[in-house]
């Protein structure tokens, strides 16, 4: 195998191990937007429960007021009793009649709520299991990013000691020219020549004498434009 293929064979392992590394990294955004689903489910519960809360509120308001009504009406009676005049009887009875008619507007107020309260409980307790649903989808799919992660690691480490053995018997000049040039573009270094005659990273046409170069693969050549090292692929 020649230098020129060994640094082939170097820089596949290398750009494995740059896309599984952008993987790894990628990999807590996925889970953040995974937990972002579950928080919108239990943001949709906690509404639910403020609704319930609201109505209950409502409610027990509504019964209060009947209950001061009762009591409004109580003392009333009692002042009946002990009233000497029919003008004064007739005034209470009005009043009366008045507290009650406001008593059956709040049972009416009261029997609406329960209503809802009904229908809000039902909504509650589909967003509690569409939570529970989702909760359990959650977990299954941050178990399978966690075991996707530990794989790439592993894979990395593995690639990581392929291209530790392959770069011992690569010669150091143009081992050292290549990493140079990895590093600084870090996506590749080496690009075939196009059919065209151009550099097959920034396809811009090269010289002739830059093809006749390459085509003796005696020493690294380098595009004129975009820096990367070039390969005949001929």
């Amino acid at each position: 195998m020649t230098t020129l293929e060994q640094l082939l064979v170097l820089q596949d392992r290398d750009r494995k191990i740059i896309q599984l590394t952008r993987e790894t990294q990628d990999i807590p955004k996925r889970k953040e937007l995974t937990e972002t689903r579950l928080q919108e489910h239990r943001a949709a519960v906690e509404a639910g429960q403020e609704d319930v809360k609201k109505n209950q509120s409502a409610i027990k308001q509504v019964e209060l007021e009947i209950d001061s009504l009762r009591e409004k009406i109580y003392k009333l009676r009692d002042q009946q009793t002990k009233i000497k005049t029919n003008e004064e009887y007739r005034a209470i009875e009005k009043e009366v009649a008045v507290l009650e008619g406001k008593i059956r507007e709040q049972e009416e107020q009261e029997l609406v709520l329960m209503e809802q309260a009904e229908s809000i409980k039902a909504e509650l307790k589909e967003k509690q299991t569409e939570l529970k649903q989702e909760e359990s989808v959650v977990q299954g799919d941050m178990d399978a990013l966690d075991a996707r992660l530990g794989n790439i690691q592993a894979e990395i480490d593995k690639l990581k000691a392929e291209r530790t053995e392959l770069a011992t018997g690569i010669d150091e000049e143009w081992l050292a020219r290549y990493e140079r040039v990895m590093n600084n573009k870090g996506d590749v270094a080496f690009v075939p020549i196009e059919r065209n005659g151009a550099c097959g990273g920034c396809h811009m046409k090269l010289p002739p004498q830059v093809l006749q170069d390459v085509k003796r693969a005696e020493a690294l050549v380098a595009c004129n434009y975009c820096g990367r090292l070039l390969f005949w692929n001929g």
